[in-house]
């Protein structure tokens, strides 16, 4: 079977018809008409005819990515891994390229004494700055407090997927994936009111780049990593943890 042709871009296309979206999101027209309707996947009907604004649909996917269904999620990451590693952006879709291998040797920071979103912020921007992959840490600053005025990025159980407003490959060198354990938990604004003590920092210079980071972390978080993360002892520990996840998950 010959593989799929790579979905166009999200950054070549403001605007896409439902079929473009359902190729873009590995997901069938029928799926994406319910979640419009359901779900209110935020769209516009012309003459009888879907179309979607490419910056609502990444941002109601990043607010929504946590209760999706745990298959729709993992055809979102493959369909855009695919695409990635067609036109080659990604080398190879392997089990060795995950985001494991995207996660910075000092990536990792554990036990940060932070009280406010503030704090928790400008520590993700420290951690990321370390790390050397970071060309404009005041501007990565900006982008993520800019984010989080849209919306809280935490999540139900205590994790949140910070991410800058919108990709840019200016302000860091390459995409990559860091996270943040707080001493204790934060206000962060989660939707179950309770604290939030896990962050993830999620960069990447491309709108693809950042949706398959979002799927394969939430994927990671829905199989169960996240009661490993808190035990782990040492920043060792939290990458063997999510290691052994991806290797449950890979396929």
């Amino acid at each position: 079977m010959n593989p799929p042709n790579p979905a166009p871009d999200f950054v070549r296309s403001d605007y896409l018809s439902i079929g473009q979206l359902a190729s873009n999101l590995g997901w069938s027209v029928r799926f994406i008409e319910g979640l419009v309707r359901g779900e209110r996947l935020p769209g516009l009907e012309i003459d009888g005819a879907w179309h979607f604004r490419r910056d609502d649909v990444i941002e109601w996917l990043e607010q929504k990515i946590q209760t999706l269904d745990a298959t729709r999620v993992r055809q979102l990451e493959k369909r855009v891994e695919t695409s990635l590693v067609a036109d080659g952006t990604y080398r190879r879709a392997v089990a060795a390229d995950r985001i494991t291998t995207r996660m910075p040797e000092r990536g990792i920071q554990l036990g940060a004494r932070c009280s406010t979103k503030a704090d928790v912020l400008k520590a993700l921007v420290d951690l990321a700055e370390r790390s050397g992959l970071v060309y404009d840490p005041d501007f990565l600053l900006s982008s993520l407090v800019d984010r989080e005025h849209l919306s809280s990025t935490a999540m139900p159980g205590g994790v949140a997927l910070c991410h800058p407003r919108s990709p840019d490959p200016v302000a860091i060198s390459t995409q990559f994936v860091c996270l943040l354990r707080t001493a204790s938990p934060v206000d962060f604004g989660a939707p179950d009111g309770k604290g939030t003590s896990v962050f993830f920092l999620l960069c990447a210079p491309d709108d693809r780049s950042h949706l398959y980071s979002l799927a394969r972390v939430a994927r990671i978080i829905h199989n169960g990593a996240l009661p490993a993360i808190l035990a782990a002892t040492d920043e060792a520990g939290v990458k063997q943890a999510i290691v052994s996840i991806e290797n449950l998950i890979n396929d």
